[in-house]
Formats: structure tokens, C-alpha cells, sequence
């Protein structure tokens, strides 16, 4: 998050959080100008992210071990979280300006995939006594926006909606563990 907001501040002409969408920090030329650096920024910001998602995904599965069923659940949902893991890499690499086909497409499958396991997991989460089912709720709410934002309403504020909903559920998810495995 720290370079997202680092490359707002250095976006050419001045960023604008309502109408400019996230991939826009990671054009190859902005408003006329090189924007090198910006792309470097955003897709290290991308790419640190994806990276330190994979770690996420393998812990939360720990808590899905009691039985058959779980054990199912945090596998899929494992595995489908870090299949996302390479797209949202891959959707900063592929700067929109220049391969707007690969980045529209890596975008898709990223919030596809990370929504799916976000829902596998709240459904585990349902059946898991250990949870409190508020968070599989919140769960649910989270893969619905990203849904909805990818397939309904692409708008710039429903981006940053999307994505900050994503950030604070992985956020949410990860103290969980830290405090109920400690």
C-alpha cells in the first residue's frame, strides 16, 4: 500500500482517487509523459503483493484440519489463492497502455480467483467451529464486490471498494490467525 500511495503522490499531473483506476499508476506513459518510474512502482507494489499473499494462503489452511471436509475446503481454497497469486503480478507487468489485452485479462482472472477462494474458505468457515461466522459473512460480502465490480460495475470507486475490501479481509484474516495460533 505504501507504494501505491508513493506512486499517487509521483503520478504525472497529479492522481485522482475517484477518477483514475489503479492500473493508471502503472502506465508506461501518463498524460503525455515517461512514466517509468510509476510502472516500476506499481509493479513492485503488485508483485510484493502476490508474493506475500502465497504465505497467507498456506497458513490460513492450518485452520482447516479437523476433519475431511475442511481439510478439502483449505486445499481448493489454498490453491486457488495462490493461483491468483501470478495474476496480480501479472496485471502490473502488463501495463495497460501497452498490453491492454493481457493486463484486462490478468485483472479478471486475479479477482476470479481470489474471490473463489475467498468464498471456499467462508464456507469453511461456516462449518469450522473455531470461526466466528461474522467472518465468513464478511467473507461472502468481500468475493460479492469483487464480483460485482469485474463483471457489473467497473467503476474507478468500486475499484478502490473492491480492492481495499480484499486488502482489509486478507488484513482481518491474517491477525485472526496470529492471535488464535499464539
Amino acid at each position: 500500500m505504501i507504494l501505491t500511495f508513493l506512486d499517487m503522490i509521483l503520478y504525472p499531473g497529479g492522481y485522482s482517487f475517484i477518477d483514475n483506476y489503479f492500473s493508471e499508476l502503472g502506465l508506461t506513459v501518463i498524460n503525455g509523459q515517461p512514466a517509468f518510474l510509476n510502472y516500476v512502482l506499481f509493479s513492485l507494489a503488485c508483485t510484493s503483493a502476490a508474493i506475500c499473499s502465497i504465505p497467507f494462503w498456506i497458513a490460513i489452511r492450518i485452520e482447516f484440519t479437523d476433519s475431511l471436509t475442511l481439510k478439502s475446503i483449505g486445499l481448493l481454497g489454498t490453491a486457488l489463492g495462490i493461483i491468483a497469486a501470478p495474476f496480480l503480478s501479472a496485471l502490473s507487468l502488463f501495463a495497460a497502455d501497452i498490453y491492454p489485452f493481457q493486463h484486462g485479462w490478468a485483472t479478471v482472472l486475479f479477482f476470479i480467483f481470489y474471490s473463489i477462494a475467498i468464498v471456499v474458505y467462508s464456507v469453511g468457515m461456516l462449518t469450522n467451529p473455531d470461526y466466528k461466522s461474522i467472518l465468513s459473512l464478511i467473507g461472502f460480502v468481500v468475493a460479492a464486490i469483487c464480483i460485482v465490480y469485474i463483471f457489473l460495475l467497473g467503476t474507478t470507486l468500486m475499484q478502490k471498494v473492491a480492492v481495499y475490501s480484499l486488502v482489509l479481509w486478507s488484513g482481518f484474516q491474517g491477525y485472526y490467525l496470529m492471535k488464535y495460533t499464539n
